[in-house]
């Protein structure tokens, strides 16, 4: 009997991802988002769990009409390391988990998938001139060294 193996090679695969810069909490980021992009990102009901029971929230919407999916997150996700005895010098330490660890002056990551590259550039462009938004920018996929922290 023939053995039948697929194979899925990440590094041919385009990636469309936006890292944004911005001092806004997650839900108000998601508002203008919506606002300006014209898409309904909704926080999914359970956290994306990352390495060492890490949990970040993340946003998604699917447009099933064009095929096309939205989900931000946060690039950067803390937790507090519970210490065994709490003393003077125990206490705060926090364990700090980047999903992009190459980028980790981004605060959110926006991935888009089934937009063509010139929708890709406009709603890029829209980004910019949001006043919540200080910093906006394509990543490039060949920079990308962790795309495995991207399937999801």
């Amino acid at each position: 009997m023939a053995k039948h193996v697929l194979s899925f090679d990440l590094d041919e695969e385009p990636l469309s991802i936006i890292a944004i810069h911005s001092d806004e909490e997650d839900y108000r980021l998601v508002y203008w988002l919506n606002q300006i992009l014209g898409v309904q990102l909704r926080r999914e009901a359970e956290d994306l769990e990352f390495a060492n029971h890490i949990y970040a929230p993340w946003y998604v919407f699917e447009n099933e009409l064009e095929f096309a999916r939205f989900v931000l997150l946060p690039n950067k996700t803390e937790k507090d390391s519970a210490a065994q005895e709490i003393d003077l010098f125990s206490g705060g330490l926090k364990q700090v988990y980047y999903v992009l660890p190459e980028f980790k002056k981004a605060d959110y990551l926006l991935k888009i998938e089934g937009v063509s590259d010139t929708d890709f550039a406009e709603m890029l462009n829209k980004l910019k001139t949001l006043p919540e938004i200080v910093m906006a920018y394509a990543l490039n996929s060949q920079q990308i060294k962790s795309r495995t922290n991207l399937i999801f």
